[in-house]
C-alpha cells in the first residue's frame, strides 16, 4: 500500500515541477519544489485533522496517504507536521528536533557533497 501512495505521490510531484514552469519563469521564487511542499503541507494538515477527528482511513490506508502518497510528494510536509505535533511538548524536544533536522540535516548534505567531489577528484 505504501508503495503505491509512493508511487501516486512521485508521479505527482513530477507532474507539479512541469506544471509550474510556466508560473516559476515569472516568478522565480515559486519553484515547482516550493509549490509541492506548500501543497503537501496544506493536505498533511488537512489530512491530520481528518484522522484525528473521525480516522475514516484504516491503518492501511492512511499509510498510503500520509508515508506514501505525502511522503513522496514532499518530505517537508512531513517534518512540518513533526514540528506541528511537538508544539505542545517540552520545548526542548522541539529545539532537538529543529536542530537535528535543520542543522544536522544540512550539515550531512554539506559533508556527502564535499566528501563526493573528493572523492570524483573534481572541484565544483
Amino acid at each position: 500500500m505504501i508503495a503505491a501512495g509512493g508511487a501516486l505521490g512521485a508521479s505527482l510531484r513530477y507532474l507539479t515541477s512541469i506544471a509550474i514552469q510556466p508560473i516559476h519563469q515569472r516568478f522565480s521564487f515559486l519553484s515547482g519544489t516550493v509549490f509541492a511542499n506548500s501543497i503537501g503541507c496544506l493536505a498533511a494538515g488537512s489530512l491530520a485533522a481528518w484522522i484525528s477527528i473521525s480516522n475514516p482511513f484504516g491503518d492501511d490506508m492512511t499509510a498510503l496517504l500520509t508515508v506514501g502518497l505525502l511522503g513522496s510528494y514532499t518530505t517537508f510536509s512531513t517534518f512540518s507536521l513533526e514540528v506541528f505535533q511537538r508544539l505542545d511538548g517540552p520545548t526542548r524536544d522541539l529545539a532537538s528536533y529543529l536542530f537535528m533536522q535543520l542543522v544536522v540535516a544540512i550539515g550531512f548534505v554539506f559533508v556527502g557533497y564535499s566528501f563526493t567531489v573528493h572523492w570524483m577528484g573534481g572541484a565544483a
